[in-house]
């Protein structure tokens, strides 16, 4: 009984903890362009739209739920933004990209719908949506990353006097934890939609220089938006006109649109295989039994090439070294010269005569001893003779 409740409660506890586990992280994008303003102060736009539809079509290959909107009033703006911020889960990648008119008042900085009234400052609080109201959104909903980019700020509005602020471009907006917050142009700055009335491009400058650098993989989001800012930067200068994009940075980690691509090197060596030998043809095969035969060069290996190829390429040939292997050699007796003799065993043995013993009678008689008779040299010789050093005189008892 114990054992069958310690059962359930260890698979009620596998359950509520696989129930705990987030779920695969998202990639979601929200895309905004309004070029087309109802109201008269208010510019309209030639490339917002464009803007956005490229921006989502780079998202989307980037791996991204894409919500694309164009030319959204403020009723449908804050219904978009909301209906987006409420599909976000912890763990989420987000980029929210809006295009088209912005403006910088005492309370923020605002992203403009197109139905927007520019009468005073108070109208365009209450019918636009502020940069900070979204960041505050995304910073609830929890995203590992989040990343707001603005293209706004396009042209000055027409406050005809009615309290709007007359200074360009979009303050700086300070990012939550975990946000990265760009802007097309700083502080003061107007940002421009085109480089000229003739510049082909469908896109703004701002725009054009984000999209064509993020198909780069393994380029963080950091490094890619310096190269933005400064790409930026001289173009404008090329019209003799300041922008540069602003940054606010937040983020955790790295961010990428396509991560670095990771090669595989597999360590395990390759399978080995026994490869045979081409076959030989009969005739190759004939070459290579003829070429063994000739390198032994005797009576029975011809023979064996016959067995093999009576009728072969080489047969004429294998006939003609056994016939010439099978003749014996002659004995060659070598000629003698007149200084020699030849050998002839027939003929008798010469005899060596061996020298007779000397006979005793044979010998002379021993000569009786006399005292001077080895003394051969008298006093007149040696006085005669040439003086030898060293030599001895015979000795005169009278000198």
């Amino acid at each position: 009984m114990i054992s069958k409740i310690l059962l359930r409660i260890f698979y009620l506890a596998l359950c509520m903890a696989f129930l705990a586990c987030p779920t695969h992280a998202k990639r979601l994008a929200l895309i905004i362009g309004n070029d087309t303003y109802t109201n008269p102060d208010v510019p309209k736009l030639l490339k917002a739209r464009n803007d956005a539809t490229a921006m989502a079509n780079e998202l989307k290959l980037a791996g991204f739920e894409i919500n694309l909107n164009k030319d959204l009033n403020y009723k449908n703006m804050v219904k978009a933004i909301d209906n987006f911020t409420d599909k976000i889960t912890g763990g989420d990648e987000v980029v929210v990209f809006y295009a088209g008119h912005g403006v910088q008042l005492k309370t923020g900085n605002y992203l403009l719908p197109t139905d927007i009234e520019p009468d005073s400052s108070a109208v365009v609080e209450k019918t636009a949506f502020s940069i900070e109201d979204l960041r505050d959104k995304l910073n609830d909903a929890r995203p590992s990353f989040a990343l707001i980019i603005a293209d706004a700020c396009r042209a000055p509005l027409q406050s005809n006097g009615r309290g709007l602020s007359t200074s360009r471009g979009l303050g700086a907006v300070d990012a939550a934890k975990g946000q990265m917050i760009i802007q097309s142009a700083s502080r003061g700055q107007e940002a421009l939609d085109r480089l000229s009335q003739n510049d082909p491009n469908p896109n703004s400058v701002f725009t054009r220089e984000f999209i064509s650098r993020m198909r780069k993989p393994g380029v963080r989001i950091e490094d890619m938006v310096r190269e933005v800012q400064n790409a930026v930067e001289e173009l404008a200068k090329s019209v003799k006109h300041e922008q540069r994009p602003a940054i606010t940075n937040e983020s955790r980690g790295n961010f990428y649109f396509y991560a670095p691509t990771t090669i595989h090197v597999d360590t395990t060596p390759p399978p080995t295989f026994n490869i045979a030998a081409p076959t030989q043809t009969l005739d190759q095969k004939e070459d290579t039994f003829w070429n063994d035969v000739k390198n032994t060069g005797n009576v029975q290996a011809f023979e064996a090439y016959l067995e093999s190829y009576p009728k072969g390429r080489y047969a004429s040939l294998a006939k003609a070294n056994i016939s010439r292997l099978a003749i014996p050699t002659q004995q060659i007796i070598p000629s003698v010269t007149p200084t020699q003799q030849a050998y002839n065993p027939i003929a008798p043995v010469p005899q060596i005569r061996q020298p007779s013993k000397p006979n005793p009678s044979d010998r002379p008689a021993r000569q009786p001893y006399h005292p001077n008779a080895y003394t051969t040299h008298t006093e007149e010789s040696y006085s005669a003779s040439p003086s030898v050093s060293g030599a001895r005189r015979p000795y005169n008892p009278n000198p």
